[in-house]
Order: C-alpha cells, then sequence, then structure tokens
C-alpha cells in the first residue's frame, strides 16, 4: 500500500441507498437506546448522537473525514455522558462502518490510519476506560476495526487497479486510433501520387497509340517516335511506382525517390510536348525559392492541368504560368477548346482533381477549376508562402 494519494474511481456523492441505510440506522440506534436498562440523558440528545454515528452511511463516499470523525465523536460522547455501549450492538456497528469508510474511501493512507486510530481511541476511552468493559473486549473490538479497516484498503486497492487499467487501455486506443488516422491519411497521399502519376503517364501513352495507330501506314518513322514516347513516359511510370511502392513495403534498404520539384517541371512538360501537347512553360515570374510543399503541389497542379487537356481538349495550345509574390504562389493552366471538332478519347473519374484540391486546401490555398468564356478550360491554385 502506498503512502501517496489514491484515486477514487467510483462515484462520490451520496447514493440513495446509503441514505436509506443511516436513516434505518438512526431508527434502530434510537430505538434500542430508548430501551436500554442503562438509558441516561435526554432522549432525543441519544437520538442525534445516533444520527451523527450514521454520517459514515450517508457521505462517507465522498467526506470520508469528516464523517468518520462525526461518528467517532458521537460514539464516544454518547458513551461517556449518555446511554453506555456495553449493552448496546449500534456503537459497535458504527465504528466498524467508520473503520471500514476511513480505508475505503480516505484519499491517502496516513488520513486512513489516522482515522482508524479515532475508531479505536474512542474503543479504549469510552467503553474501556470510563465504563470499565473487560480488556479482552476492547481487544477483541480492535481487532475487528483493524479488520475491517484492511477490508476496505484492499477495495480501495483493487478500484484503483482497475482504474489504472482502465486508463492504460483507453490510451492504448487513443493512440492505436491516432496511429490508423494516420496510415489512413498517408494513404489517400500515397493514392494521390499513384493517381497523378499513373492518370497522367496513362493518358499520354493512350493519345500516343491512338495517333500511331492513325498514322502508321502514312508515316512509320512517326508511329515508330509515337511508340518510342509510349515506351518512355511507360518506363517514367513504372520508376514512380516503383518507388511509392518501395515507401508502402517500408524497406530498411536504399532510399526511396524524393517527391517531385519545381526543377522536373521543363522534363514533365517536354514529356507533354512528346506525346503531342503544344504546352508552353512561363517561370519568368517565378523570382524566389518555394517550400517542399508547395513545389510538390505546384508540381502535381501543373500535371494535373497537362493531363485534364491531353484527355479533353487534344491537340489544343496549353500554357503554364507559374507567379510569386512577396505573400503567394498562383500557378495557373489554361487550354484553348480542342481543335474542329475532336472529341475526348478519355474520360476521367474526377479523382485528379479532387485529390488536387485537397492537397491545396491542406497547405490554406484554393484551388479553381472550370470553363473559359471561349470554350477553354483553366485550373489555377492560389498557395500562401510560408512566412521567411
Amino acid at each position: 500500500m502506498s503512502n501517496g494519494p489514491s484515486q477514487r474511481p467510483q462515484s462520490q456523492g451520496t447514493t440513495w441507498w446509503g441514505g436509506l441505510l443511516a436513516v434505518a440506522f438512526v431508527a434502530v440506534a434510537t430505538a434500542e437506546s430508548a430501551s436500554s436498562a442503562d438509558l441516561a440523558g435526554p432522549q432525543w440528545l441519544n437520538g442525534l448522537c445516533a444520527a451523527a454515528m450514521a454520517v459514515p452511511l450517508a457521505t462517507g463516499r465522498r467526506y470520508p473525514t469528516a464523517a468518520v470523525a462525526a461518528a467517532a465523536a458521537a460514539a464516544t460522547v454518547q458513551t461517556i455522558w449518555l446511554t453506555p455501549s456495553t449493552d448496546l450492538a449500534m456503537p459497535f456497528l458504527a465504528m466498524l462502518i467508520a473503520a471500514y469508510t476511513a480505508g475505503r474511501y480516505a484519499p491517502h493512507r496516513r488520513v486512513a490510519l489516522i482515522l482508524l486510530g479515532l475508531c479505536l481511541a474512542e474503543e479504549w476511552t469510552g467503553p474501556i476506560a470510563v465504563n470499565r468493559d473487560p480488556v479482552w473486549d476492547g481487544l477483541f473490538v480492535s481487532l475487528a476495526l483493524w479488520a475491517v479497516w484492511l477490508l476496505g484498503r484492499s477495495f480501495l486497492t483493487r478500484a484503483n487497479l482497475a482504474q489504472a487499467e482502465r486508463a492504460r487501455l483507453e490510451a492504448e486506443w487513443e493512440r492505436a486510433t491516432q496511429i490508423r488516422r494516420a496510415v489512413t491519411a498517408e494513404r489517400h497521399a500515397v493514392a494521390r501520387d499513384l493517381h497523378d502519376t499513373v492518370a497522367h503517364a496513362v493518358t499520354l501513352m493512350v493519345l500516343q497509340a491512338t495517333g500511331s495507330r492513325l498514322i502508321a501506314r502514312k508515316d512509320p518513322a512517326a508511329a515508330a517516335a509515337a511508340m518510342a514516347s509510349i515506351e518512355k513516359a511507360g518506363r517514367q511510370a513504372m520508376d514512380d511506382l516503383r518507388a511509392m511502392l518501395h515507401v508502402l513495403r517500408q524497406e530498411p534498404d536504399g532510399r526511396p525517390a524524393p517527391p517531385p520539384t519545381l526543377e522536373q517541371l521543363n522534363a514533365l512538360v517536354e514529356t507533354a510536348r512528346s506525346s503531342g501537347v503544344d504546352a508552353v512553360l512561363d517561370t519568368s515570374a517565378l523570382t524566389a525559392e518555394l517550400p517542399r510543399p508547395l513545389a510538390v503541389t505546384a508540381y502535381r497542379t501543373v500535371q494535373e492541368g497537362l493531363t485534364n487537356a491531353a484527355r479533353h481538349a487534344p491537340g489544343a495550345p496549353v500554357g503554364i504560368t507559374l507567379r510569386t509574390t512577396p505573400r503567394q504562389l498562383t500557378v495557373t493552366v489554361t487550354n484553348a477548346p480542342a481543335p474542329g471538332d475532336r472529341s475526348s478519347p478519355t474520360t476521367g473519374s474526377g479523382t485528379g482533381l479532387a485529390g488536387l484540391r485537397e492537397r491545396v486546401t491542406a497547405l490554406g490555398g484554393v484551388l479553381t477549376a472550370g470553363p473559359q468564356p471561349d470554350g477553354g478550360y483553366a485550373l489555377a491554385a492560389t498557395l500562401p508562402r510560408s512566412p521567411a
């Protein structure tokens, strides 16, 4: 048993059954003292002492120190100045209840021992010293008081251990919940990266395969060049997939490929051009180095814009502009309407745009996307820059 404070896991308020037991105790104790041949003092004063001895039943859970002290004082007053407790059972029962209350609900072991000492002092002062009860009675009562006090302490220890176990399980559950949330967020991020990488590469490959099929007989050299571009895009997509799978598997050896940066934009646009996308990149207004999260989001914005333009407006010119100000970064990808009556060879699920919106929103930015008055389409991301 520890000397430090003990937590009380149960509710500390007065229970209805405790109050009911206290009323029953007062009634029985008052009747017992009234029928005793040793009745002394006013009956109402004996009844008042009985009420005080019942306090541990009513409020011992919430106020154990005051309740036990009141019961011990009342029993001492009754035994010394009113009806002696020699032939009464209720004062003895009251001290047993008080000793149990001290052991079960006292917040500190030292306080619990002091309260037990009050109960023992009441027994040896009133019945033994004043009323001259046999010493063997005092020893028996003292042993009984000590036993119920130990019983109360054992219940308190078990309750504290149960509460500590509940707290531990709740903490473990909370940690597991946080881990699951982190894993879910990471999976969503990886899913967005997979979509951005694969959708862009596959869209370009589909466009190039369609063009190759149409010109294979008329211009075999151009078809061969298109097939080479398809091979290059496929290899790049496979490399990106391997890097992402490497991260997911958490292999201890080797290092995963770093996320894309703005330095790779030229290669991205060049790949789109080799697939037949008339893309123009303007970074003349990009005047400052950007933090990695902003650079990755800017890259993904351009990638999504190129993918959408290639899918929905094949052959249309695409303009890409990156501009920085002291407070924000703006990435804009616009494309003109598809030339002639050309229809989209592929359709998208909208996942890429939704994932990109999550990226931008997570950084405190705003993403706008929609058709333009001239029939084209514009995708724009405005991202706040981190403070210098």
